[in-house]
C-alpha cells in the first residue's frame, strides 16, 4: 500500500512540474501568435483598397503601386486588438450601414477605397465606403478616426516598417 502511494505520488509531482515548466516556456516564448479571440478583422483601404489588414489569418497586404503588392505575416497584440475594438465601440460603429452613398458633388481623384469586415462575437459586420461617398460630418470624422487608429497600428509594427516603400504613385 505504502509503495503504490510513493508512486501516485511520484506520478502528481511529475506532472505538476512538467506542467508549470511549458506555462513558463510558453510564456517566455515572443515568437508564439497570440490566441485567436473573438474579435478579428479584415480592413482594405487605398486607392483600389489593395493595402489588406487580416487578422483573421494574421497578414497584412502593402500596395507597392508599381509592382505587385506583397504580403507578410503580421500578428497584432491583444493591446493593438483591443485598441481598434474600443475604437470602433466608441465611434458607434455597429449601428452603421453596409455602404454609403456616393457624394452628387465633385469627387476626388484618385479615391481611397475602404472595407471592414468585422467578427465580434459570433456577429460579422461589413462597412465600406470610399473618399467619394456623401457621409455627415460625425461619421466622416469617426471613420477617419478609425483608419487612423488601424492604420498607426500597422505602421507601428516592425515587419511593417521593414517593408519597402511604394514605387510610384497613383493619379
Amino acid at each position: 500500500m505504502l509503495l503504490k502511494r510513493k508512486i501516485f505520488l511520484s506520478i502528481v509531482i511529475i506532472f505538476v512540474s512538467s506542467t508549470f515548466i511549458l506555462v513558463g516556456m510558453e510564456l517566455q516564448n515572443p515568437y508564439i501568435p497570440p490566441r485567436k479571440g473573438d474579435f478579428n478583422l479584415i480592413f482594405k483601404y487605398g486607392v483600389g483598397a489593395k493595402n489588406v489588414l487580416n487578422t483573421f489569418d494574421n497578414t497584412h497586404t502593402k500596395d507597392v503601386v508599381m509592382s505587385p503588392p506583397i504580403t507578410i505575416r503580421l500578428y497584432l497584440s491583444d493591446e493593438e486588438i483591443e485598441q481598434i475594438r474600443q475604437k470602433m465601440f466608441e465611434i458607434g460603429f455597429f449601428s452603421y450601414p453596409e455602404s454609403f452613398p456616393l457624394s452628387t458633388g465633385g469627387s476626388v481623384t484618385p479615391s481611397s477605397d475602404y472595407y471592414i469586415k468585422v467578427q465580434n462575437g459570433s456577429a460579422i459586420k461589413e462597412v465600406s465606403w470610399n473618399s467619394n461617398s456623401q457621409l455627415d460630418g460625425n461619421v466622416e470624422d469617426n471613420l477617419r478616426q478609425l483608419v487612423h487608429c488601424i492604420t498607426d497600428v500597422v505602421e507601428q509594427r516592425p515587419e511593417y516598417k521593414a517593408l519597402p516603400p511604394p514605387n510610384g504613385g497613383y493619379c
